[in-house]
């Protein structure tokens, strides 16, 4: 069935897990918000890009308010600052460092969100699984209540054993129930990584059986170090490389050229004093004193040691998740093959068998009672088992960092 597809005009949208995944990844708020680092840190690389701004300055330089003679001056000078040492490289490469973070960082998000949307719709898919199958328990004890009226009619059976079966069915239609209750959270859930806006009217359609089985252990260790995190991790160590680059840059001083025009007014008493026009340059050197102190620049080498620590810690965190994810793995998948190799189908085996046995007179309404009971305990149990193997499976391709799509539900 399609992702979108009705099965009837009341039925609520089939939604399948790729088709899930895609609109949480389209749709999701707190991504898209993520999204906008990427183009902040862009706008970084320009603002590093630029050069600093000529000053110009025009007026009047000297006017004789006494009227002595003295000639009227006017000028105007350009002064350019030049940078030295490198300076807008180091932070044009500084600002593409952070972009390149902000991109890991982005992608890191992304693998977090499908983690989540993953867990979200296994254990949609697991609550309507639960609520499939207590209503199928609850229905055998229906029959067998209709079963127990017939018998008591007949005189086969005391009212008691009527009352009970009644009871067991009250109490299993109660933790239908509850089930539903259970279902109903786990599809909120699901409609909020879609954002606000967007109402729980799906339902999860898959198989928790169809989760991949095998794993390259290998490929999956081999893969931890493209894992978002610490390609992230790994660019913020060169981002401040590049810092200390920069800091270095800073030290040397830079120079201002500066290139004037004046001219020089006739004086109206003395006639000797004729107008000119005279220009100017200089050069200005700073006096470098604050370069005694090394704060910026030491600063920038224990964020360098820093970042690098921080490298190490994100690269041992991912092996051990990995790790852990691959035994719980394991041992989810060891608990599924033990009900497959027979344990779910004896405890149906033994409830058939039972029933029959008590539809003849040669079993206690007790005995079916709790054959019903362990019937149903098992294939919860079993169920459970298998969304513990579906989140284990999240689990790893988490840790290993990978996009692709290992649960094939």
């Amino acid at each position: 069935a399609g992702a979108a597809a009705h099965e009837s005009k009341d039925a609520a949208p089939r939604l399948e897990f790729g088709e899930y995944l895609r609109r949480v990844l389209a749709a999701n708020p707190d991504l898209r918000a993520a999204r906008a680092s990427i183009d902040i840190a862009q706008a970084q690389i320009d603002v590093a890009k630029v050069f600093p701004d000529p000053e110009i300055t025009v007026g009047v330089s000297q006017y004789d308010v006494t009227r002595r003679g003295n000639p009227t001056m006017a000028g105007a000078q350009l002064s350019m600052p030049i940078e030295l040492g490198g300076k807008r490289h180091s932070r044009v490469a500084v600002a593409q460092s952070g972009l390149g973070a902000a991109g890991c960082d982005f992608e890191d998000a992304t693998r977090t969100l499908r983690g989540l949307a993953a867990d979200a719709f296994v254990d949609a898919l697991y609550a309507r699984l639960v609520v499939t199958q207590k209503q199928s328990a609850l229905s055998h004890l229906q029959r067998l209540v209709t079963v127990n009226e017939r018998r008591l009619a007949a005189g086969d059976i005391a009212q008691v054993d009527l009352l009970q079966s009644r009871v067991e069915a009250q109490q299993f239609q109660a933790d239908v129930m509850a089930a539903q209750g259970e279902l109903r959270a786990a599809e909120v859930a699901m409609a909020q990584l879609l954002g606000p806006e967007v109402e729980p009217i799906f339902d999860a359609v898959g198989d928790l059986k169809s989760a991949q089985l095998a794993l390259d252990v290998p490929r999956l260790l081999a893969a931890l170090e493209q894992r978002p995190d610490v390609r992230a991790a790994a660019t913020r160590v060169q981002g401040a490389e590049r810092q200390i680059t920069s800091a270095e840059a800073r030290r040397v001083v830079d120079i201002s050229l500066g290139g004037g025009w004046q001219h020089s007014f006739a004086a109206n008493i003395d006639e000797r004093i004729r107008a000119a026009d005279l220009l100017s340059a200089s050069v200005s050197v700073p006096l470098p004193f604050s370069r005694i102190y090394k704060g910026e620049l030491e600063a920038a080498r224990h964020t360098h040691r820093q970042m690098q620590s921080q490298l190490q810690a994100v690269r041992a965190r991912a092996q051990g998740e990995l790790r852990k994810a691959l035994a719980h793995f394991q041992a989810a998948s060891g608990r599924v093959a033990l009900y497959d190799q027979g344990t779910l189908s004896d405890s149906l085996s033994v409830l058939e068998k039972i029933l029959y046995s008590y539809q003849h007179g040669d079993a206690t309404l007790v005995e079916v009672l709790i054959a019903q009971r362990t019937a149903s305990a098992v294939h919860l149990a079993y169920l459970d088992a298998l969304a513990d193997r579906a989140h284990a499976l999240i689990a790893v391709g988490q840790a290993a960092g990978l996009t692709e799509d290992m649960l094939k539900l």
